[in-house]
This record gives C-alpha cells, sequence and structure tokens, in this order.
C-alpha cells in the first residue's frame, strides 16, 4: 500500500469515526455539524476517478449507517465529488487538474477569498442538495434554504480550522 493510499485510509477513518462520535451529538441551531465533507475537499485530484466514486460511496454509506440517514448522505457526497472539479475552477480562476499533485499544496497557495469561497460553494451544493432530499418538498423551499445556509456555515467554521489545524502539511 503506497502512501496515498493510506493517507485516504487514515482520513477514512478519522472523519467517520469523528463524524459519528463527536459531531453527529453535537447540535447548534437545531442542525449537527458536519465535517464529514472534509474527505471530499482534500481528496486527491488525480485519483483514478472511478475508485474516487467507489471510495467516496463508502465512506458515505458508513456515514449514512451510523446517522440513520437512508442513502441522502451518499448522494449528497457523490454529487459533490463530481462537482468538485468545476467548483475549484470556479473559486480559484485558472486549474488544471493534471498539474495538481496535491489539492492542499494548490489551495494553500491562494488568498483567503478563494478559501472559503471554495468551502462555502461546496458546503452550501452539499447542504442544499442533502436538505432538498430530506424534506423532499418544494412547499417548504424556506425552511430548506434557512436550513442549508445554517448548517453550511456552521460546517464551514468547524471544517475550516480543522483544516487549518490536521490538514495544512500533508493533505
Amino acid at each position: 500500500m503506497n502512501n496515498i493510499n493510506q493517507l485516504l485510509f487514515f482520513r477514512f477513518i478519522m472523519l467517520s469515526l469523528s463524524q459519528v462520535m463527536i459531531f453527529n451529538n453535537f447540535l447548534i441551531f437545531e442542525n449537527t455539524v458536519n465535517i464529514y465533507l472534509i474527505f471530499v475537499l482534500v481528496f486527491p485530484l488525480n485519483f483514478n476517478k472511478s475508485l474516487a466514486y467507489i471510495i467516496t460511496f463508502i465512506f458515505g454509506f458508513v456515514i449514512d449507517f451510523f446517522s440513520n440517514s437512508f442513502g441522502i448522505i451518499t448522494f449528497s457526497l457523490l454529487i459533490s465529488i463530481l462537482i468538485k472539479p468545476s467548483v475549484i475552477k470556479f473559486a480559484f480562476g485558472h486549474f488544471d487538474v493534471n498539474k495538481v499533485r496535491k489539492t492542499s499544496e494548490y489551495i494553500s497557495g491562494t488568498s483567503l477569498y478563494q478559501q472559503l469561497s471554495y468551502l462555502f460553494l461546496m458546503f452550501f451544493t452539499h447542504q442544499l442538495i442533502l436538505n432538498t432530499v430530506e424534506i423532499f418538498s418544494l412547499q417548504n423551499f424556506d425552511m430548506i434554504l434557512n436550513k442549508t445556509l445554517i448548517s453550511s456555515i456552521i460546517s464551514i467554521i468547524f471544517s475550516y480550522f480543522l483544516l487549518l489545524i490536521f490538514f495544512r502539511k500533508n493533505a
């Protein structure tokens, strides 16, 4: 097993355990903190796409299993990893997937505004999909947007600090 596979496995285990054991029990304004999206945010861009989708599916399934969310998180994570290259291009401007070896090296060389816009777009999109599928009623669209915005902001705050602490050097 090479270094990148060991790192992915370590992230898989640590983020799964952190989400399930700590953050699922952590309610702020009636919303849980969803840090598991960090797995998608720092997932290597030059990784095999099919394998990336399979690993993300398994990761989402594990989170779903312990969160009793019936596949909603898995669906949202798969959509998130699918749109990640487009969001990176939008948030950071010029971007070539083939030239970037590590996501964190590329992101750490950008401005705070670009980093936060990347986080906001990824979290907002993920939470919007998650809450729309969970509530599944456009009559409650104001509730969906309210819950999405609050969840996104709370999750961004926690995730940004976790990224600063744990993922800056070796992501």
